[in-house]
């Protein structure tokens, strides 16, 4: 879950590649029509998901509801974000991946997702 936004492109592309080295497949919201409202596209998504990557960067609102609804359903939620600054007090207790959106921590993004995906098969 982020934004739906061309300055995520890069990150969107380096969760792909990690989840894809992992052996999982990775989908976005907008890879999907199966219904006419979007939501219920993301609400069966995450329905279906094992794991839900939720980027906090940019407190954008859509992702707090989806990742709500990833709790609700009792998915697997991985948050990430480029400044701890934007994960709300409500999920501060909660672990976060934190990264630059430069090459070099689009590329740190990559090897620690892919560690807690590989992590999250075992279990």
């Amino acid at each position: 879950m982020m934004p739906f936004d061309a300055a995520f492109n890069p990150v969107w592309e380096s969760l792909r590649e990690a989840v894809l080295e992992s052996g999982w497949r990775c989908q976005r919201a907008d890879d999907i029509w199966e219904n006419n409202a979007i939501i219920q596209d993301i609400v069966e998504l995450i329905a279906r998901s094992k794991v839900v990557v939720c980027d906090l960067t940019g407190k954008n609102a859509n992702v707090f509801y989806e990742v709500g609804i990833a709790h609700t359903l009792g998915r697997e939620v991985v948050l990430i974000t480029q400044s701890a600054a934007d994960v709300p007090f409500d999920l501060q207790h909660l672990r976060h991946i934190q990264y630059l959106g430069n090459s070099e921590g689009l590329e740190q993004l990559k090897e620690s997702l892919l560690d807690r995906l590989r992590f999250l098969m075992d279990r």
